[in-house]
């Protein structure tokens, strides 16, 4: 509590943070809505392996956040957040060029581990630049996620709608780009540094 109450609060750092849990829930939601629909009607698989694809994606993510936890503690949070962003966009976007297989098991997979896993970077990053207030980080970080991922599923149905399911998943694997972009810009929370 000391340290917390000697620590800074970064305001500016915490709202940039939101956006890039709001550019990351976009695409997962984006994948757990809407990838299944891609599965049977795209692809034209079984649709009985759909639970099965849902389960792969997010538990991958489960093990893919024990996985990368002890790396951030290494690396940082900001730059694993950001090297997670790069990762991202080529895996979802190569999910889109697999015709099926156990392949989209494996996209599926790799996604899913390395998406999931910047959430709960992203609460430790909310909680160092609100050091007086992880409650409230906490809940910022989680509130927006759930709303934001919400929104954009919302406005992602509406592409798929009239553009099609295909469309709708490019720009949901291609929203890592922009969370890329936006994660340069978090400062280091201990410095206030870039980089």
């Amino acid at each position: 509590r000391a340290t917390a109450a000697g620590a800074r609060t970064m305001l500016g750092a915490m709202s940039l943070l939101i956006l890039v849990v709001a550019i990351r829930s976009w695409t997962q939601l984006g994948f757990t809505t809407f990838m299944p629909f891609y599965w049977k009607d795209v692809l034209h698989g079984d649709p009985r392996l759909v639970g099965t694809l849902l389960a792969v994606f997010l538990g991958a993510g489960a093990i893919g956040t024990l996985a990368v936890g002890p790396l951030a503690d290494r690396l940082g949070a900001r730059r694993c957040v950001v090297g997670v962003f790069v990762l991202a966009t080529p895996i979802a976007l190569g999910f889109l060029f697999v015709s099926g297989g156990p392949l989209v098991f494996v996209m599926l997979a790799l996604l899913g581990f390395v998406l999931v896993s910047t959430f709960t970077m992203s609460v430790v990053l909310g909680q160092a630049y609100l050091p007086r207030n992880p409650g409230l980080a906490s809940g910022l970080i989680v509130g927006f996620a759930i709303g934001a991922g919400g929104l954009g599923a919302t406005a992602l149905g509406w592409v798929a709608d009239h553009w099609g399911l295909t469309s709708a998943l490019a720009i949901s694997a291609s929203m890592p780009i922009a969370g890329f972009v936006a994660a340069l810009f978090l400062p280091d929370p201990r410095t206030g540094d870039l980089g």
